[in-house]
């Protein structure tokens, strides 16, 4: 499948002057054990980084969503600065967040798949790590932060960039997934590990979950799955077909 407006190795911007990295559809060695063989069926762009506590803010300014001065207040002594990225959000706060975009902009976001996510971060190589293999140090990823306890600001580690252009992958924050489990707790997948993990959960094989799905913990982010207008049915069909 290709469609019309994807570029092997763009980065674009949208109306809000955010960044979304191109990743293209087909199989690649993934999984757990990185061993799996795993498929995208559609291409699309994920953000090259996570949604911005600027963001996360206009986002609370434009629509009066209910977020209380508590959680803000965690938000703020973890990710501190507006390039920070926004912390404390629930899986239904990245889902509210996906709403007000297409609204706002007259494009589509999303939460991407547990699959896409993994692709975006690791390509079709079966490397551990968005950089590669190599074992993960602070030039590469914010983890084990547990001194400072802060998020780092966006941009600041380009040499732990994934194949395809996206930042912090590994670290920083853990990703919400739209997948969920049959369960009728309602779980939700994350992705990535975070800035109080250890190196073992960088691994961008490893998955967690988390449930219900309205909450909120200060190591829960999100990055932001990004289509131009008019392209939303074609990747739909693909994407989730035979789902």
């Amino acid at each position: 499948m290709a469609l019309k407006f994807f570029n092997t190795g763009e980065i674009i911007r949208d109306n809000l002057g955010q960044e979304f990295c191109f990743i293209p559809e087909g199989t690649f060695i993934g999984g757990e054990d990185g061993k799996e063989e795993m498929e995208t069926k559609a291409p699309f762009y994920l953000g090259r980084s996570p949604l911005t506590n600027a963001l996360f803010h206009a986002f609370l300014a434009d629509t009066g969503y209910d977020y209380p001065e508590e959680e803000l207040e965690a938000m703020r002594q973890v990710s501190p600065m507006p390039d920070c990225p926004a912390v404390n959000l629930s899986w239904l706060d990245a889902k509210e967040v996906c709403r007000w975009l297409r609204k706002k902009t007259g494009h589509y976001y999303s939460l991407p798949q547990n699959e896409e996510w993994e692709k975006a971060a690791r390509s079709d190589d079966g490397r551990k790590y968005p950089w590669g293999d190599e074992f993960p140090n602070d030039k590469l990823a914010c983890f084990n932060q547990l001194e400072s306890k802060t998020t780092s600001q966006i941009g600041n580690r380009p040499d732990g960039a994934s194949p395809y252009g996206c930042l912090d992958m590994s670290g920083n924050v853990w990703e919400w997934c739209i997948d969920s489990f049959d369960d009728e707790r309602d779980p939700h997948i994350l992705k990535g590990g975070s800035w109080q993990n250890p190196e073992d959960f960088l691994d961008v094989g490893l998955k967690t979950f988390s449930f219900p799905p309205e909450k909120r913990r200060v190591y829960m982010g999100v990055r932001l799955l990004y289509l131009p207008q008019g392209e939303m049915l074609e990747y739909y069909q693909s994407a989730y077909k035979n789902n």
